[in-house]
């Protein structure tokens, strides 16, 4: 047994009362707080679970008696009851419902595993345990700060060297590049700082001891030669450096969209798809750019400015640091602006999108909006969001115009004081200063700043380089789906006999789909699975497709787990015909040869001709090579549907699942659809769902499913004699029908 620590200061204080209220032999297992109470007020309330007792306790007046006592004993249920932007936990007793208490939905993950394990110890004999641990944190252990998204990492608590160190896996492989990067980093560093040194002898040993033409054109030869060098080698690297940063980044984007097709759906249910699409175009964006900032900016300005500061240092130490009095401030001015400024351009971002947002709702549904005559209050709406954005990005650009100039006048100082009092050398001691060396000063000041300035805000943007990384790690290190693991069976004689025992589910712990579904379905037989929307019909496909994992119980292929088979071999055996049939933009020949890229022309064809949809094709000025449009777009319903029955029948296989394959069509329609799925079904095992009860005419069997359990079950006219749910069903459905066709 154990006791999960809570949150929260008096939980010492209610342990220690509660101890004081046990019965010699009584134990204390559980002490864990809510943050509302009955009343739906906000204030913690205490739930308390001992070997023999459930209590609860308010925290807002002395610890005296608890607000609900109920004897374990008593108790045969615990469940929690999801209520309007809260959580109800109620057990049954004595054969009532007895409220404990109440909670927030952010509290709904733990109380759902408290009513689970105490259902399993009342229910089942099992021992009292309890792990409130979360799944997915919600706050960062490290610092408590809420995190971007439930489950993520935490920017503020980023270990960015283990995040540069991931990238070595990537840029190993190019040592070769990476190493003449480097060194042509180093090499164009140092021929920029060789022209002020050669001016500086140009002025004092050409034009000052007038030495001859044959020095000033080597020397002017010596400088066009660096230059020239100095370009080349730029190109060199900036091409290195791109090419570089492009292929790490293509390498990265593979295996992050890799990853994403490994995800699970149950990850991919809690990811949006914006998100994943942010992360795998801004995010790789940013990475890129990254690389050749890096390369061709900050590295090399990093050297510059540290060679320069030396060369100063050489040429007049007491000058030279002169020349550094302004750098401190700059540095600050500079790193304090690009924080201020950071938010408006933060803001102008989220205007900007808010702005595309609408525009692309409006314009997506411009339909809708023609059909309803509001062209104009789309204009205002739109005329307002753009007025935001521009107000954002004018605030924006107006505080870059009116800083950089002052921060450029800061750094300009420094050059007045190098032309004041180098000048004063140059003309009172010039033992000490020749005017060459003061116009190489010159020239160097001219080459520090800018690299000094661009490196303040080096941090920034690395920052968000790193926070852009982890988000590509975090899903690349995301459990993966094992399609070949060597320790799954593969599918051999596959007859198609499947078999749910007391199976359990739920997309969420807190709420439960599936509540201990059995039967067995034939290898060859036509299943129909009935009922109303919401009760757990898709759930039970999407098992078998096992693009989840059921909770408790067991769904057996042939005999087998199927959690023991290999996940690649299951899927290529069961074909899925859905409800919203999804077509991708390419031809329609693309699209029924799918599941088999290699078939030819004819194989195509024939699928067609068996799904009813090769008539339909030919009246394409292009037939089979006729492009479907985004999702389909260019098709009608029906048209979808049977390209979708002529790809199901074209991967021919051995286990069939039809959800609402007949929905929204006309009769007509639907007529053509039944033919092409009754050929469709032969000799397969058929699971099929339909809220058009007259498309399961042909089903061995109909499964009603009501509440997430297995209601009734048999042939048709053998559940309408029950008069039960089916009967029911059957009946509204009658009566629909007559109104439609009174309508007519």
């Amino acid at each position: 047994m154990n006791t999960p620590a809570t949150d929260g200061n008096g939980q010492t204080d209610v342990q220690t009362h509660v101890r004081n209220r046990l019965d010699p032999n009584e134990k204390l297992i559980l002490v864990t707080d809510t943050d509302i109470g009955r009343d739906g007020r906000f204030g913690a309330r205490w739930l308390v679970v001992t070997s023999d007792r459930i209590m609860t306790f308010a925290s807002d007046g002395p610890l005296a008696e608890p607000e609900e006592e109920v004897r374990l004993g008593d108790v045969k249920l615990v469940k929690p009851v999801h209520l309007v932007g809260q959580v109800a936990l109620e057990a049954e007793a004595d054969g009532r419902m007895i409220e404990l208490l109440r909670c927030t939905n952010s509290l709904a993950e733990k109380f759902a595993k408290v009513a689970k394990s105490l259902t399993d110890a009342c229910k089942d004999a099992k021992p009292l345990e309890f792990d409130l641990e979360e799944e997915e944190r919600r706050t960062c252990p490290d610092c408590g700060r809420l995190l971007p998204e439930k489950g993520s990492f935490c920017p503020a608590c980023l270990k960015k060297h283990r995040v540069a160190a991931r990238f070595w896996k990537y840029l190993a492989p190019h040592w070769g590049k990476a190493l003449a990067v480097s060194a042509s980093i180093i090499i164009g560093t140092a021929a920029q700082l060789c022209p002020p040194y050669l001016v500086k002898i140009l002025v004092d040993d050409v034009f000052g001891a007038k030495r001859g033409a044959g020095l000033l054109l080597l020397l002017v030869g010596a400088l066009a030669g660096l230059q020239l060098f100095a370009t080349l080698l730029a190109i060199l690297r900036g091409r290195l450096s791109a090419w570089l940063g492009s292929k790490i980044m293509h390498d990265v984007r593979f295996d992050f969209y890799q990853s994403i097709q490994g995800l699970s759906l149950r990850r991919h249910d809690k990811t949006p798809t914006g998100s994943l699409m942010s992360r795998l175009t801004g995010d790789t964006m940013m990475l890129n750019d990254a690389f050749i900032f890096v390369g061709f900016w900050v590295l090399p300005s990093i050297l510059q400015v540290l060679g320069i500061f030396v060369v100063l240092l050489i040429m007049n130490w007491k000058l030279g640091l002169l020349v550094l009095a302004p750098a401190p401030v700059v540095v600050v001015m500079t790193a304090s602006f690009f924080r201020l400024i950071h938010g408006y351009y933060h803001r102008w971002w989220q205007r900007r999108a808010k702005m595309s947002a609408l525009a692309n709702d409006a314009i997506s549904g411009i339909r809708i909006v023609k059909a309803f005559s509001r062209e104009p209050e789309e204009v205002k709406r739109f005329g307002a969001r753009s007025y935001a954005f521009f107000e954002a990005w004018a605030t924006a650009d107006g505080m870059w115009v009116t800083a950089m100039p002052l921060i450029s006048f800061v750094a300009m100082m420094g050059t007045y004081f190098v032309w004041y009092f180098g000048g004063l050398n140059v003309l009172n001691r010039p033992d000490t200063m020749q005017l060459g060396t003061l116009m190489a000063f010159i020239m160097y000041l001219g080459m520090f700043y800018g690299p000094l300035q661009m490196l303040t805000r080096v941090s920034d943007f690395l920052n968000r380089a790193f926070t852009a990384a982890q988000r590509l790690f975090e899903i690349m290190d995301a459990d993966q789906e094992v399609y070949d693991d060597p320790r799954a069976k593969p599918l051999e004689n596959l007859r198609g006999e499947f078999e749910f025992k007391d199976v359990h589910f739920g997309y969420e712990p807190d709420k439960e789909v599936l509540k201990g579904i059995d039967f067995k379905i034939e290898a060859g037989e036509m299943v129909g699975l009935v009922g109303r929307s919401g009760v757990g019909k898709t759930t039970i496909t999407n098992l078998i497709c096992r693009f989840y994992d059921v909770n408790e119980g067991s769904i057996r292929l042939d005999g087998v787990n199927v959690r023991d088979i290999r996940l690649r071999d299951l899927r290529r055996r069961i074909g899925i015909v859905p409800q919203e049939c999804y077509l991708f933009d390419g031809t329609i020949a693309e699209n029924i040869a799918y599941a088999q890229p290699g078939v030819t022309r004819e194989q195509i064809m024939r699928a067609a001709i068996a799904a009813n949809a090769h008539g339909f094709i030919l009246r394409f000025p292009d037939g089979y090579d006729t492009r479907v449009g985004e999702r389909g777009a260019r098709l009608s319903g029906g048209e979808k549907q049977r390209v979708a029955i002529a790809r199901a029948i074209l991967h021919d296989p051995k286990i069939l699942i039809l959800d609402e394959a007949t929905s929204s069509v006309d009769t007509e329609t639907e007529e053509l659809l039944q033919e092409a799925l009754k050929r469709l079904v032969e000799g397969r095992t058929t699971i099929a769902i339909a809220h058009r009860l007259s498309t399961l005419r042909n089903a061995n069997r109909l499964f009603v499913i009501d509440e997430g359990k297995m209601a009734e079950s048999g042939t048709h006219d053998e559940l309408f004699e029950k008069k039960g749910i089916y009967h029911k069903l059957v009946e509204m459905q009658s009566k629909l029908s007559a109104i439609k066709a009174v309508d007519g």
